[in-house]
């Protein structure tokens, strides 16, 4: 769930809402152009770097010069090194040698494609940015800008038949002063809101034990102004838009009296196809996993064992994925096992199953293998009372409080114990500091309670429940390995008998809760509950949902039977290639094979030594010949014998057994883990799909709390969730129960 205000959560309640909002941002870029793009050779200033900026880079990193009011002394900006040879610098983009007041300033890119019109460019300059300058094309085309008044830059202007492009510059904002350029786009933004937007409908789904991979589905219908999107308008922005062209969806809502609108990003998705009429454009995108297909044929066998940190990196890096999330604990799990020869996504679906994990995409669009299990923990304080008993804080069980002589604590309505004489427990109590506070309500010590984890992992929540006497303040802080990563203060208007604290905690192992104030003088802090899970603080009740849920009982599981699967070398060699070939001397091949195999021999015409094994894994091998001619192609090794056991969990007396097969669980603690926890998934065996009101705030994967009046507090687990815009939000919800 995303982060939002309380004055959002409260109006998205109300019988009546406020005023929805979207913004549809999406970039015209010619990819092949700003794929293979680079600077030519000019004149430049020692420090500056013209190999980086066509990707992202930011405008923060500059050396302070001597030049016409640009200088700061505000810390932001960098002392220059000495020019030495082979000195090293900040990235600082494209930076003019000489001033363009004394000389006038030249860049040539070239394209390094074939002739190529392309639509747009968009130039980060900074802030002290050029007022006139030209841009000329191959052909001669020349088209002039003067007068500009923006640190960056863009036009819509049509660049024609190609092949570099010279930019010229006659003056800057500064006039003593040099050019820099920090990036460069082959194409320009565009920005649709609610005038525009006619409709659209952003569709998720994730698979809580990674039974899929997942899909992001987004489609959005745009007004056509002026035929913009017609094909045959030869200024049309879609001759322009091309397939993985990056779209950037926003959803917001006005809270009730305010100005200002309360923005929450619904996704970062790739544009796959678009048609368009006379009045209307529809553009679709999706996740991206859709562009993950192609195959990964590197698996190969350890007998020490590879963590599946490192296997998942190795994917990602074949696939050419560079930002993305791993969950930390995999780095201590292991497998034996060959990834086998399958797509790129479902290389890590796999990985992400066997891990207990789920495979998601950040709404920024990262890639993501995420715990979807709660590691076990432990917990400890700095002082309790002797009827306390902080180990039961981590149990979600009934716990009973002994009245005190604390300040408004103690009712009279027999609720609460009398504390036995021997000042001990006999009954469940939560955690009792020793410490209570003074008259302005603060502790002499402050009283801190610290949870440490099993594994390292991230949490988007907190839950902690109070028992009578309630905190006015404290501190959240996590830690990493010893270092401290995250500092939340939480205040009183966060805090309640049962609080749910929303915050991003950046991966951590342990967690302190320090305790600063009560809400009511000369009090203990007592707590009976606390949580890491995934649950958020939202109930889908009847007024949410705008049609009758229906509920689907699925089919009685009997049992879950993971397999372990154990490899073993062959004696038995066998032809794992044989085919008719013609060969020149020094090319190279790559043959796949269908079975894990090892031991690779190459013989033409049944004599060794004609070709050469270059590179192998378990499913493919590479060689090179030595000799030109046809010849009778023989490659011989030996499969792996693959032998299994079972980890077995009964759920039933009857009914269906899964069987689930997960080709990298290589040992029994592993298959058991993943047994138990799938166990708990088909549990519950049923489904709800409703319409709702839309929530963009939700996530596939959240797990929330849903009405039902034969379940009080029913948790559900949604993984499959559409918000739809039309002026207004809508949504629709497919959630599995959670639990029996």
């Amino acid at each position: 769930m995303q982060k939002v205000s309380k004055a959002y959560k409260e109006s998205m309640k109300s019988s009546l809402r406020e005023r929805a909002y979207i913004m549809i941002s999406f970039g015209l870029v010619n990819q092949e152009a700003q794929a293979k793009a680079t600077v030519d050779n000019g004149s430049y200033a020692y420090y500056s770097n013209k190999d980086n900026i066509f990707g992202e880079h930011i405008d923060d990193t500059v050396y302070a010069t001597l030049e016409e009011e640009f200088t700061k002394v505000d810390g932001s900006m960098f002392f220059l090194p000495r020019a030495t040879e082979g000195g090293r610098y900040y990235d600082t983009g494209i930076v003019s040698d000489k001033l363009v007041s004394e000389a006038r300033c030249e860049v040539v890119i070239s394209l390094n494609t074939i002739a190529t019109d392309f639509k747009g460019l968009t130039i980060n300059f900074g802030e002290n940015y050029p007022v006139d300058f030209d841009i000329v094309g191959s052909t001669g085309q020349t088209i002039e800008f003067r007068g500009n008044t923006k640190s960056k830059w863009s036009t819509e202007e049509v660049l024609e038949n190609t092949t570099y492009i010279k930019l010229v510059f006659y003056k800057m904002k500064n006039p003593q002063s040099r050019l820099r350029i920090y990036s460069i786009m082959f194409g320009y933004g565009l920005v649709y809101y609610n005038d525009s937007v006619m409709s659209s409908a952003l569709d998720s789904y994730v698979s809580p034990i990674g039974a899929d991979v997942p899909q992001f589905d987004f489609s959005v219908t745009l007004k056509n102004y002026d035929h913009y999107f017609n094909v045959d308008n030869p200024n049309s922005a879609i001759n322009y838009l091309e397939t993985g062209q990056e779209m950037d969806i926003m959803y917001g809502y006005q809270t009730p009296g305010s100005d200002t609108i309360e923005w929450i990003q619904g996704n970062h998705l790739w544009c796959s196809e678009w048609e368009s009429d006379d009045n209307t454009a529809t553009i679709r995108c999706q996740d991206i996993f859709r562009n993950m297909d192609g195959e990964y044929v590197k698996g190969l066998y350890s007998a020490a064992g590879k963590s599946y940190y490192a296997l998942a990196e190795e994917i990602l890096k074949d696939a050419g994925i560079s930002e993305y999330y791993i969950d930390p604990r995999l780095k201590k799990l292991y497998s034996n096992n060959p990834i086998p020869r399958v797509k790129y996504k479902e290389a890590l679906q796999i990985i992400a199953n066997a891990c207990r994990c789920v495979l998601t995409q950040s709404r920024d669009g990262k890639v993501q293998i995420k715990s979807n299990f709660m590691p076990s923990a432990s917990i400890a304080t700095n002082g309790e009372e002797t009827y306390s008993n902080a180990a039961n804080v981590l149990t979600d069980t009934p716990k009973v409080e002994y009245a005190t002589l604390a300040g408004n604590y103690t009712p009279t309505d027999g609720t609460m114990f009398f504390l036995p004489r021997n000042g001990k427990a006999a009954l469940t109590t939560g955690y009792v500091s020793k410490e209570i506070s003074g008259v302005n309500g603060t502790f002499t010590k402050n009283p801190v309670v610290t949870i440490t984890m099993e594994a390292i992992r991230a949490y988007y929540g907190l839950k902690l429940v109070f028992g009578t006497a309630l905190p006015a303040a404290f501190t959240i802080r996590t830690y990493k390995g010893g270092e401290p990563v995250n500092e939340y203060p939480v205040e009183k208007d966060e805090i309640s008998t049962t609080s749910i604290i929303l915050r991003d905690f950046d991966d951590f192992d342990v967690m302190k809760i320090e305790f600063t104030k009560t809400a009511e003088p000369y009090n203990r802090i007592v707590l009976n509950y606390f949580s890491l899970s995934d649950v958020v603080d939202f109930t889908m009740n009847r007024r949410d949902m705008t049609s009758s849920p229906k509920a689907i009982k699925q089919e009685l599981i009997k049992e879950v039977i993971v397999p372990c699967y154990t490899y073993q070398e062959n004696n038995r060699e066998e032809n794992l290639v044989y085919e008719d070939i013609d060969v020149v001397a020094g090319e190279v091949e790559t043959y796949y094979i269908q079975d894990p195999s090892y031991g690779y021999k190459v013989k033409l015409d049944e004599i060794e030594g004609k070709a050469t094994v270059v590179a192998w894994g378990n499913y493919f091998v590479t060689i090179k010949f030595n000799v030109t001619g046809s010849f009778k192609l023989e490659v011989q090794g030996y499969r792996y014998k693959i032998v299994e056991k079972y980890a077995t969990v009964s759920l039933n007396a009857r009914g269906k057994t899964v069987k689930w097969k997960n080709p990298l669980i290589s040992n029994t603690t592993m298959a058991n883990e993943l047994a138990a926890w799938l166990a708990d998934y088909y549990t519950a065996g049923i489904e709800y799909e409703y319409d709702t009101r839309g929530n963009p705030e939700l996530d596939a994967t959240d797990i929330v709390y849903q009405e039902n009046e034969f379940h009080d507090g029913m948790r559900i687990n949604i993984y499959r969730h559409t918000v739809n815009f039309k002026q207004a939000f809508s949504g629709r919800v497919t959630a599995r129960r959670i639990g029996g």
